[in-house]
This record gives C-alpha cells, structure tokens and sequence, in this order.
C-alpha cells in the first residue's frame, strides 16, 4: 500500500516538473519581445506599459531568455517593403559584417575616439570589435540591455536585465565593478564630465546615480513610470530621461527633483541627442522613439536642457510600434563632409573628438538650421535614413538599408565619419559607408 501511494506521488511529482519545465521554455523569450505579444491585445485597451510584465517576470525568477521569436506575419512585418524612397540615389552602402553573437544584438555604440565599436546581445555577452571581434565580456546573467563609452574610450559601462550594472576595461577586457540594481536596467550612461559617475534608469522606475569611488553612494530618484531611456547633459548636473508613461524629465542630479517634465503622450523607448554644439553647451536638438511609429525632433532652444521644448519633425516610415527601437543622429563637421565618401577603413579610425565640428555648423546651428542625418532601426529588417533639412518640419525618408534579415534593434554613427553601424536580431552587425550622391 505503501508502495502504490509512494508511486503515484512519484508520477504526481513528475508530470509536475514536466510541466514547469513546459512553462519555463514560454518564458525563456526576449522581455521586449513577449511584451509585443502582450500589446497585440492590450494596446488598443490601455496605454503601452511593460510595467506588469517586467515585474511579474522579474518575481517569476526568469533563468534565460531566449530570442528571435516571431510574434508578427511577415505580411505585417515587411508591409513597407516596396514603398518608393525619397529622391536621391543610394548614399549608404554594405560595406562590412561583424559576426560573433549568439543572440539578437539588441545595443550597439561607437567609442567617441571612433576606434571600437560595442554590442550588448540577448547571448548575454558585451563585445568589442576593431576591425575583428577584440573581445567577449562575459559576466551578465541575462540580456544587456544598453551600453555606454567613457568619455576617453578607456572604458565600457552595461547594463542588462540581471539587475546589474557593469564597467569593463576595455584594453584587457577584464571587469572592472559590478553594481547591483532595483529591477532590470534598461538604459545607462557615464556622465560626460567624470567616468567615475554614471547614471541607470529602471524598470523599477527608478533612475540612479552612482559614484564609482564609493559605492555606497548612490543618489536614488523615483520615477512615476519605468525609465526606458536617459541622457546625461554636459554639465554634470543635469540628467534627461523618456519614460513608458510618455514623458521627458529633467533632473537636478544635486536635488534629486524633476525639474521640467515634458508630455509626449506616447511611451517613450529612447531618446537621442544631436551632436555638434562646442565645449561645454547641451544639444540642442532631441530626437524621440515611441511605440506609434513615428520618431519625435525636438528643438530644446538656445539653453537646454533647462528650455521649453518645440516640435520640430516628425519622422515615418519606419516600424516601432510595440518594439523598442533605438535611433542615432550624424552631424557633419561641414557642409562638403555630409555623405561624403570616406576612407575605405569602415571603422574609421579617427582619434578627433566626437564633439568637435566646424564653426560654420555652429553657426548655422545656432541660427536654427539641421543640417545632419537621423538614423533609426526598425521592426522590419530595414535601417531608414532620415534627413533632416526640410523647412517644413517633416523630414524627409533618403534611404532604406536592406541587408539585415530580421528586426534591426538599434544604430549608431562614427562620432566624425559618415559610418553608420546597425544591429539585428539576425545575430549580426553591419557596417554601412556612405558615398557622394546627386539628387535626380
């Protein structure tokens, strides 16, 4: 008798480990992209918010997450596929694939000396490439999430959904700290003044501020929605953050408050800033992804990041919605180097400051004038090219990148040539150079 009930525990036991097991393979999925699945029901009901979802699997313990799944037709996905580009011929063009991850490279940046470039992939794995992979920094649990450069490109700073925030040297590839976080980290950032603070935004709504010379400090503000995305101004005391609830904060980092607050009624998965201006002085220009298909400019006025912002462009074309995509302006040094050609090192090893640019453009800046490009990846397999020169506050859709086979996360632009570098969930990077180009 003993033995029939020991038995049937046995088989109870048993079928209940099946199926956990079960479950957990449905949730070993990219955060972002169950969330997709989530709003292809909610979104018309509610507004966009991954906050249950991050919490709930957050508390749930998720041990891996496992991406590249297709929650879209590709009816849906590749809709745009034929639609006409603008009036120019093609400008950039494939020059170069950077293999090595094992997962969707969901962050990518340029180092500001122009040397490196960096990836954060859902294999869990940062990696630097110069000219080749240099190294694969191991050390995150889970997905990274966004990277950071030192201002000197000495040193690299993730962040990921373990919870944690870490710094590598990037001559050794060895790390350096690791810093643990109130929820998943979704964007990070060193301060621009001093390497030794960086700034982290949460899914936690918490946006912090760390000192790496004494890690028991920490000035922590809280947020009213998840802080999907920061940017730390040039003076080291201010801090600008997008949130899923739709607004653009600026922070006094020495009083911990929110000192304007800018509605953009869209939840927001990243903000930009344009490069450009001289010395010590903030960008101007702020370009917004949301979940609505359309990328934001916003015209921040002669004194951000303390100024009113104006809408100035509204981008389409491109595919967002549901997906957290990932933009990056390129700003010439002049008018000659805008999609002019450059060397055929695609790496572009240029050691100039990734602030530095000819005084004419400062001028013609000041005066209100764009003349740069705006990148961003897709929901589709395409990279879009946007110029923003229009008068009429649109913008206008220059090129469409083919060449990525899936969904392309996130760009970035060399810091002085026109270089541009995407990444995919195709597992891939890729590097597009620009050529001199006539309009028809």
């Amino acid at each position: 008798m003993d033995g029939d009930k020991a038995t049937k525990e046995h088989r109870a036991l048993k079928l209940k480990v099946e199926t956990l097991e079960r479950e957990n393979m449905l949730l070993k999925k990219s955060l972002f992209e169950l969330s997709s699945r989530y709003n292809s029901l909610a979104h018309k009901l509610q507004p966009f918010n991954l906050g249950e979802i991050l919490d709930s699997a957050l508390d749930a313990g998720i041990n891996s997450l496992l991406e590249n799944t297709d929650t879209d037709t590709n009816a849906e996905r590749f809709a745009n596929h034929d639609k006409p580009i603008g009036k120019v011929t093609r400008q950039f063009t494939l020059k170069h694939e950077l293999k090595g991850h094992g997962g969707a490279v969901y962050a990518v940046q340029y180092s500001p000396c122009g040397r490196f470039i960096s990836s954060g992939s859902f294999d869990k794995t940062v990696r630097i490439w110069d000219q080749k992979e240099l190294h694969a920094l191991r050390g995150h649990t889970l997905n990274v999430s966004d990277l950071s450069w030192s201002s000197d490109s000495a040193e690299l700073l993730s962040g990921a959904y373990d919870q944690t925030c870490k710094t590598w040297d990037v001559e050794s590839g060895k790390q350096i700290e690791s810093y643990e976080s109130e929820g998943f980290v979704l964007s990070v950032m060193f301060s621009p003044q001093d390497k030794n603070i960086f700034f982290s935004g949460t899914s936690r709504n918490i946006l912090c501020v760390a000192d790496r010379r004494d890690p028991s400090f920490a000035i922590t503000m809280r947020n009213d929605s998840m802080v999907n995305t920061l940017y730390a101004s040039r003076d080291g005391l201010h801090v600008v953050s997008g949130d899923s609830g739709g607004f653009i904060k600026t922070w006094d980092i020495r009083t911990g408050k929110c000192i304007v607050n800018e509605s953009m009624k869209q939840p927001i998965s990243h903000i930009t800033c344009c490069p450009g201006m001289i010395g010590d002085e903030d960008p101007r220009y702020l370009a917004v992804n949301s979940y609505d298909n359309v990328i934001r400019v916003y015209d921040r006025g002669f004194n951000p990041p303390l100024s009113p912002y104006r809408l100035a462009h509204m981008l389409k074309g491109h595919k967002n919605k549901n997906w957290p995509i990932k933009s990056a302006f390129f700003k010439p040094r002049d008018n000659s180097s805008s999609l002019g050609g450059p060397s055929d090192d695609v790496f572009g090893k240029s050691d100039a400051p990734a602030e530095s640019i000819d005084a004419s453009n400062f001028e013609k800046e000041k005066s209100g004038g764009l003349d740069t490009l705006l990148a961003t990846g897709s929901a589709d397999p395409f990279v879009y090219v946007y110029s923003l020169g229009s008068a009429d506050g649109s913008g206008e859709l220059v090129q469409r990148l083919e060449g990525h086979t899936d969904r392309v996360y996130a760009v970035s632009f060399h810091p002085t040539e026109p270089i541009l570098c995407s990444c995919s969930a195709d597992f891939t990077l890729k590097l597009w150079s620009a050529s001199k180009s006539k309009r028809k």
